[in-house]
């Protein structure tokens, strides 16, 4: 009986122990409570058969055949040499390193803070889970790499930075290793192995907290916040996953920037914080996940009801039906429709044009201030005669556009009014307000023209920021302006076959009331972020700089340059081919909801992409110096300030 009695509690100890020191199996559990931003790849076990689904019908698929194929075809040592990097490309997408994946347990990358500098300090931790193959290549990583020192600890947990080897001479002019204790770096890239937790950080500060949370030495976690568990029930999903304490990372953010004597060089942030107001947002929280055979990103953003925001303000009109975007054809670039708050319309349009004009950056007036002037100009109240009778709009960029020689491409606008008199009122506002922007005294007389059965109006544009006319038609309670009389002409009736929204099978609607609906090819919006030659000065290239011989690449023949550029440009379109993605967003109370899914995406639905993306990446690892056996990749000693 004693015996049992020993043997029930040293069982009990023992369970009692294991569950103490049980290390975390959320990735979540190891950032700390005040973690500002977060990304998680989650679930990695479901994700990992998706993202083979992605490559499937690709070269990637089974990148053997692929990658001795491209070696077989490969004239001069460059070009054989160059298939070493694009072999190592398709590792990374390999069935073997997919099958890894799923056994990890998380991996996630979590914005900490700021240090006293007003650096980021930023965490990446991988639970290696159940996958020996990761822990091994993280053991590898810090025992093998010759560079790689332990500069310290956190609690027993050493802690690893690159430190070049430091040699001494000795009377007799023998190099002897410097013995001096290695320095902690305050900034620079930091790394921690225990067995279960690959960690990396931009110093030891910023991984501490990892360190101590995965070895049970603190408790509190960012998992088990307010408002991260209000976020994960919906977004956070098989996928990329990602969450911010939005009131604490831009009071951080502007603290940082006091600290650095300089704004943080982020025109994204600046905006969102006119766009949304910071007091007003308390989380954004969103997911990139695969479902439809296609991928979908959504962000969601909860706001304080006890506060304005000219976002949230904007998108509180009446559900949008699709009708509405039969007016854009096909093809566009981008194309969008959206009804207009029923209460305060004048004043929430303004609040929120107001905000994107500031956020541009361009000095000028604002859309209110040009209100002002107009009332004061005209004697009315722009407001309540325009605005308060505008009850939706679709803004359309097309994908070409017939313009004048210099004249700078802007949207088409598609303006839904009240009513068919409603309509009659906005016509004939639109010399007024053309010749407010055009900065003349007195309205112009529009000329007319027939376009098919379609009369459009016209105004001079030369004194306008465009450099172009503006042509205009309206249509029962529909009035469209634009720079192109034919498409102008085209979008006054609706046409469901022939618009974006015509035959979008692979994209359905999301189900609920929308707020807004539309379509966008990701192609043009990626070809649109290209640097292109400007009058007034030089610009930066589009392709990367090549050194002159002796200075990191050889010469390159001008073919081998064309071979790339033509590469680049088969690429950009089969970026351009691929079908529109779908843009929708959905008003929950206080939470605003957008969703960009893009079909196709599946089952071999990116293969023409993905080839054309490995082709051009072979042509630029072609124009490589085949002679220098080391220039690979090598991390940096310091961050740059």
């Amino acid at each position: 009986m004693a015996r049992q009695t020993l043997l029930a509690l040293g069982a009990c100890f023992v369970l009692t122990v294991g569950t103490a020191t049980a290390a975390p199996t959320d990735v979540a559990d190891v950032f700390p409570p005040n973690t500002l931003a977060y990304a998680e790849l989650h679930n990695p076990a479901e994700l990992g058969p998706q993202l083979a689904a992605v490559f499937k019908g690709t070269p990637l698929e089974d990148s053997i055949p692929f990658i001795h194929g491209k070696k077989d075809g490969a004239k001069t040592l460059a070009e054989l040499k160059a298939k070493q990097e694009l072999a190592q490309l398709a590792l990374l997408m390999s069935p073997e390193v997919l099958g890894e994946f799923r056994k990890l347990g998380g991996v996630a990358v979590g914005l900490i803070g700021f240090n006293e500098r007003g650096d980021p300090e930023l965490a990446v931790a991988v639970l290696t889970g159940d996958s020996a193959a990761a822990g091994l290549a993280a053991r590898a990583f810090v025992t093998t790499s010759q560079d790689l020192r332990r500069v310290g600890e956190v609690g027993k947990v050493p802690v690893f930075q690159h430190r070049a080897p430091a040699t001494n001479y000795d009377p007799s002019s023998n190099p002897k290793l410097a013995t001096d204790k290695l320095v902690e770096g305050t900034y620079e890239p930091t790394f921690a192995y225990v067995p279960g937790l690959f960690v990396a950080g931009t110093s030891k500060t910023a991984i501490a907290p990892i360190i101590a949370r995965f070895r049970g030495d603190e408790k509190d976690s960012l998992r088990a916040t307010e408002g991260f568990k209000t976020s994960a029930p919906t977004y956070r999903k098989p996928g990329l996953f990602f969450y911010a304490n939005a009131p604490e990372f831009f009071t951080k953010l502007d603290a940082a920037a006091r600290l650095r004597g300089a704004p943080m060089d982020l025109d994204f942030f600046a905006w969102l914080k006119l766009v949304t107001n910071p007091k007003a947002l308390k989380t954004v929280a969103g997911c990139v996940q695969f479902r439809d055979g296609g991928s979908s990103l959504v962000i969601g953003t909860r706001f304080d009801p006890a506060q304005k925001s000219p976002l949230l303000d904007a998108f509180s009109g009446p559900a949008v039906k699709i009708d509405a975007l039969h007016h854009a054809r096909k093809p566009a670039s981008f194309a969008a429709t959206m009804n207009l708050p029923e209460k305060d319309r004048a004043a929430a349009v303004l609040s929120l044009l107001d905000a994107l004009a500031k956020g541009s950056g361009e000095l000028g007036r604002l859309p209110s201030d040009v209100v002002k002037d107009l009332d004061a100009k005209y004697k009315m109240s722009v407001s309540d005669t325009v605005l308060a009778k505008i009850r939706a709009i679709t803004v359309i960029v097309p994908t070409k556009q017939d313009l004048a020689k210099g004249a700078k491409p802007i949207p088409m606008f598609v303006v839904h009014a009240e009513d068919a008199d409603a309509a009659t009122e906005l016509e004939a506002f639109v010399p007024k307000l053309i010749a407010e922007i055009a900065g003349e005294k007195d309205a112009a007389q529009p000329s007319t023209e027939t376009t098919g059965d379609v009369k459009i109006l016209s105004l001079a544009g030369t004194s306008l920021p465009w450099k172009a006319a503006v042509h205009y038609a309206r249509k029962d309670s529909v009035l469209v302006w634009g720079l192109d009389r034919k498409l102008v002409a085209a979008a006054t009736a609706p046409d469901a076959a022939n618009s974006v929204a015509g035959n979008n099978k692979e994209a359905p609607l999301p189900s609920g009331g929308l707020a807004l609906v539309g379509t966008l090819n990701i192609g043009d919006l990626v070809a649109s972020f290209e640097t292109k030659p400007v009058a007034g000065g030089p610009v930066r290239p589009v392709e990367p700089l090549r050194l002159p011989p002796g200075g990191g690449n050889v010469a390159v023949h001008e073919a081998l340059q064309k071979d790339v550029e033509k590469a680049r440009v088969a690429f950009q379109t089969s970026l351009s081919e691929l079908p529109p993605a779908l843009l929708t967003a959905q008003r929950t109370g206080d939470e605003l909801r957008f969703e960009l899914f893009q079909p196709k995406v599946q089952n071999g639905g990116l293969a023409p992409l993905v080839s054309a993306g490995m082709d051009w990446f072979d042509k630029l690892m072609s124009m490589r110096d085949p002679n220098q056996m080391n220039s690979g990749y090598y991390p940096p000693g310091r961050f740059p300030r």
